[in-house]
Order: structure tokens, then sequence, then C-alpha cells
């Protein structure tokens, strides 16, 4: 997408007059060195039981500009929008990227940025609150450095991870923004999640990770689409997607298909018939599989659990989807009992034994 392209889109959406520093897309170069990927150590306090069933919420919505460094932290037009949403009784919310910080422009958010503490202090407030996990992205000040933040805070205001955007745009840079170097992966009210940011969904070593570290759900604030990218990311690497974009969010599940999409862009919400975020229930206790060999189990699965395991088959691509609808029986359990390979575990051995053969 050009710059102009994004200059115009983020005033006809009504972001920000300033985002035009995050409109810069070029690819980096293909010899980059890879990012560290580490996975987040689980909180003893964040494990809950098994889930089969999560309500996720993505929301377009910006608060107001607010100097959080001069001023101290101040998140009451999220609180705010957080108690709207929670009529829908969502057990995640996410808001845009840097949401926090990014209303005035990039240049006066950085010169307005919170350290990490301070501002997850403030968002923890509002999960407790309304018992909620959230993600409210903001602009990092840590040290000399700033960072395109993701913290992600579960229902008790306990912080599960933070990700710091590992591929800002080059004008992002340009404006002072860091890179970061982690694809953290934890566990945030018995879901496994993860988050990439935006300008990332050019990068395919992001969803390798994650799908790595099994996450189970993304969240992908973002100042654009992303369209059929996530899709493709979503199907291939077995994860539910929330896209929190201003002018339209939305809900990928892990087939690729889209279960919600709505934002201030959206027909029925300019209307103000419709509010501006979208929700959808999501089955965590979900995972993809490849057909080979996989496929010869499917009588046996059905004639012992019936309609308590659903099989969602994708012929021309060779996967499905196992789910089931009983917290106590979950996936893990059933690739144990029917000797099942996961896509990644099948993709994996494919790839060792490919080295070992050239080796040999």
């Amino acid at each position: 997408m050009s710059d102009l392209t994004r200059r115009e889109l983020f005033t006809t959406t009504g972001l920000v007059a300033g985002g035009l520093a995050l409109a810069a897309s070029t690819a980096a170069t293909a010899a980059e060195k890879p990012a560290t990927t580490t996975s987040t150590p689980i909180p003893a306090n964040t494990a809950h039981e098994k889930k089969c069933f999560v309500r996720v919420a993505a929301v377009s919505y910006n608060p107001p500009f607010h100097d959080h460094r001069g001023a101290g932290v101040n998140l009451a037009p999220l609180r705010e929008m957080t108690e709207r949403v929670m009529h829908d009784r969502p057990n995640f919310i996410c808001y845009p990227e840097v949401c926090a910080c990014i209303a005035s422009g990039m240049k006066a958010g950085i010169a307005a940025a919170p350290e990490l503490d301070p501002y997850v202090a403030e968002v923890a407030k509002i999960a407790r609150e309304f018992k909620v996990a959230l993600v409210a992205p903001f602009i990092e000040r840590k040290g000399d450095r700033f960072y395109n933040s993701v913290p992600i805070v579960d229902s008790q205001g306990q912080l599960v991870l933070v990700y710091r955007k590992l591929y800002p745009t080059i004008g992002e840079m340009d404006e002072g923004i860091s890179p970061g170097s982690d694809i953290p992966v934890g566990l945030c009210d018995g879901v496994r999640v993860g988050a990439a940011v935006c300008f990332d969904a050019n990068f395919d070593q992001i969803p390798m990770e994650l799908e790595r570290q099994k996450a189970q759900l993304v969240f992908w604030p973002s100042m654009y689409w992303g369209g059929r990218k996530l899709q493709h990311w979503a199907f291939r690497y077995g994860f539910t997607i929330a896209v929190s974009y201003v002018a339209e969010s939305a809900i990928i599940d892990m087939s690729g298909r889209y279960l919600d999409r709505r934002g201030l862009d959206t027909l029925k919400v300019r209307q103000k018939l419709s509010p501006p975020w979208a929700i959808a229930e999501i089955n965590v206790n979900r995972e993809l599989f490849h057909l080979d060999d996989n496929q010869l189990r499917f009588p046996a699965i059905r004639a012992k659990y019936g309609p308590d395991v659903e099989l969602e088959i994708f012929e021309p691509e060779g996967y499905f989807l196992m789910s089931t609808r009983r917290p106590d029986l979950t996936v893990e359990q059933l690739v144990t009992e029917f000797q099942l390979e996961t896509l990644r575990d099948y993709i994996a051995r494919s790839a060792r034994i490919r080295k070992e053969r050239l080796g040999a």
C-alpha cells in the first residue's frame, strides 16, 4: 500500500492526522537476522481449567489524546468504552494499534509515552473491575527507546505478556519506534494467547513461531484490515485472530472464515444501529491436522464420541479441524487416544526427516 493511500485512509476513517508515520510499508531484506523467539513463562495464578468456548471482542475505538507521561496515566475513556463492550459479555477485549497514545499522531504519542509499569497498572484496574482480559496497545517508553507495544492483562489484572512490534514500518522507525525482538505466548484465563501488529502480517516467521508455541488466540491490533493475509495465518497456523482496527475490526476463525466484521466504517455502525466492535464465540478446545494417516481414525472417533467431537474437513487443502464440546474431553486426550498427529508436529517431523535424508 502506498504512503498516499494510507494517508487518505487515515483521513477518511477519522483515525489520526499524525498517524502518517505508520504508513510506510517497505519489506525488510531477506538477509535480515531472524528475531529471537521466546515463550513467556506461565504464572501459576493464571492457570484455569480447560475451556471450550470463549467470547472475544475486537473494538474499533481510539481514546482522546492524553499526556500519560506528563500528567500521569489516565485511561478513563478506555474504561468507559470497556463498560459498553461488556454488555456483550466478552472474556477478551482487544483495542487497536497504539490506541492509548495515537490520537494526536505518532510524534505527540512518543513525547507522551508512559513506561510499562504505571500503564499496565491502570489497565489492570479496568480488567479487574469488569473481570475481563484486556489488550490495550500503547507506545511504551523504556529508557531511551520507544516501542509499539501490546500488553495482555488477564481478568485478575495480572500481566501475561508484552509483545513489542517486531517489524515497525520504516516511517515508524524514522519517528523513533524501536523494533521488538521476542514473540511471546502465554496462558491468559485458560487460553494460550499471542500477538502481532499491523505490518507484522508481511513476515511469516511470526505466525510460524506462534504456531510452534501452540497459540490458540492471536490479537492483531492494526491500522489496516489485513484481509486474506490473516485468513491464511489463521487457517495454515491454526489459531483464531482478533483484528482491531478503527475502520473495521474482525474475528477470523481457525478455518480462515470471518465470524464477525464491524467498525466505524461499517454501514450499520454509521447508522448507529450496531456498536463499533466485532464479537464472536470461539471454541479453543480445537486443533488443526493434516488428513494424511489421521483420516483413517475418523470412523472410530465418530463411533465413540458422536456429536461431542466435531471434525471439519477441508478436502482441497488436505486439512481438518477437530474440536470437542466437552470441557472434560480435550483435543490433547483425543490425540493420545487415537494416535493422531497435529499439523504442527507433522510438518516439523517431515522437515526433520528431509534434513536427515539430505545429510545421508
